[in-house]
């Protein structure tokens, strides 16, 4: 029998859902995802849903054959974050009447079938986004067209904020009906409070390399360094570039992709409930700010540059240490339980996998004044901080964690307040599994 939180609509619809989607104009050339997502929806169809993963897509959908190795071999993961894209290209075009949507969420291979609610025409936006003045176009390193990329997250979590805010007349209990069980119980303290939610962007500073069409003289402001011969050469293999003069010099306001990211899906959630939202960045937040307003820091406090973050947390059960000489960053778990390691820190596979094994601490805790609400989000690359928060986004994902905080505290009563650390795994810097490891629930 399918589950309930994988199939949200009748068979019959979720059928005629998935013929309309591998007949469409998006996907008539793409034979190999039309082949895996035909592959995973018979199966969850069918109610054989356990059976999926990613050694069995690769053998029956791309014929790897039985020394296929899944940690040596990505094509799985690979497809999977293509087929993501493309049903989110059909819906955002000849799919976009559609009343029901086939979803693969990020990090499983088991599709989702859900009923859509068509979305409220947009009006005004009345979010106020503080961005990073644009950085020079002959920055190779990832901060420009990181920015760039934040700038369309940003334009993004508006629009979807102004759709939701249309239906201001509704009173908060009308707005969180439209939401999961598990999404009201969670998030329903945040959800009510209309003095709205801030998300912070983190700002790491960066060195950065540049290529300028002249010698620039040493005493120019900012500084900037000329590259050794060897260095010359590493990056004009690494990255391709076209002649010029290589320098180094500070980069300032860099944005992390994963947390860029993870800004639209706290937009998503709040918009459905209609709650103001603003963004910001975590050089302009200060300690004084900090009681007035209820606070989404995205990032850990090293790319959080003005050291609130760790203080934060040093009184909380799990905490952060910083990077240090012959130590990398870590979350700490001074008092482990069974299972459980004192310390997590990242984790290198061999280079050609592309696999990385990251944490990410969340501590969804009161703000510093008692009234107001912190949620710090802290991961250790930015990978993690993009997992975490499809975690606490995804319906299927937060079933299973309010299933773990009532089995912590079954007569919990009233706002949950909680530390989590999760176990992720990114290929070719692409978040794909995220697990529950570490979990203790605050006293109110």
């Amino acid at each position: 029998m399918t589950p309930q939180n994988l199939l949200e609509i009748s068979a019959e619809d979720a059928r005629r859902e998935l013929e309309s989607v591998l007949r469409s104009p998006t996907f008539e050339r793409s034979e190999r995802l039309q082949k895996f997502l035909q592959y995973v929806c018979d199966l969850t169809l069918k109610g054989e849903a356990s059976k999926i993963n990613e050694y069995l897509i690769g053998n029956e959908v791309f014929r790897r054959g039985a020394d296929y190795a899944p940690n040596e071999d990505s094509v799985v993961r690979r497809q999977a974050h293509a087929l993501r894209r493309k049903l989110h290209e059909h819906y955002e075009k000849e799919g976009r009447q559609s009343p029901f949507r086939i979803e693969l969420p990020v990090g499983r291979y088991v599709p989702v079938f859900r009923r859509h609610e068509e979305p409220v025409a947009p009006v005004e936006p009345l979010v106020e986004a503080v961005v990073a003045p644009p950085a020079p176009s002959t920055r190779i390193n990832s901060s420009a067209l990181a920015k760039q990329r934040l700038i369309f997250a940003l334009a993004g979590a508006i629009g979807l904020f102004a759709a939701g805010w249309l239906t201001g007349r509704a009173t908060p209990g009308d707005r969180l009906q439209k939401l999961d069980p598990a999404t009201r119980e969670i998030w329903g303290d945040w959800l009510r409070d209309q003095a709205g939610v801030v998300i912070c962007f983190s700002n790491p500073v960066s060195l950065a390399i540049k290529t300028l069409a002249a010698p620039i003289p040493l005493d120019t402001i900012p500084k900037h360094l000329p590259l050794t011969p060897d260095q010359v050469q590493y990056a004009r293999e690494a990255f391709n570039l076209p002649a010029g003069y290589l320098y180094i010099g500070p980069g300032s306001s860099q944005a992390k992709m994963g947390e860029a990211i993870s800004a639209l899906g706290l937009a998503t959630l709040f918009a459905r409930a209609e709650v103001p939202l603003r963004a910001t960045q975590s050089r302009f937040v200060t300690w004084q700010d900090l009681p007035k307003q209820n606070l989404i820091v995205l990032g850990s406090d090293d790319i959080n540059r003005w050291g609130w973050v760790d203080p934060l947390l040093e009184h909380q059960p799990f905490r952060t240490e910083v990077k240090s000489l012959g130590r990398p960053r870590a979350i700490l778990n001074p008092h482990p339980e069974p299972g459980e390691q004192s310390e997590y820190s990242i984790k290198y596979a061999a280079v050609r996998t592309g696999l990385v094994q990251g944490y990410v601490l969340i501590s969804m805790i009161p703000g510093v004044d008692g009234r107001r609400k912190l949620l710090l989000v802290c991961g250790l690359d930015t990978q993690a901080t993009q997992s975490a928060v499809e975690f606490l986004t995804e319906g299927p994902r937060l079933q299973e964690l309010l299933a773990a905080l009532r089995k912590r505290a079954p007569s919990h009563r009233g706002a949950w307040h909680f530390q989590a650390i999760l176990n992720t795994e990114s290929h070719d810097l692409v978040p794909t599994k995220t697990s529950l490891i570490a979990l203790r629930v605050l006293p109110d």
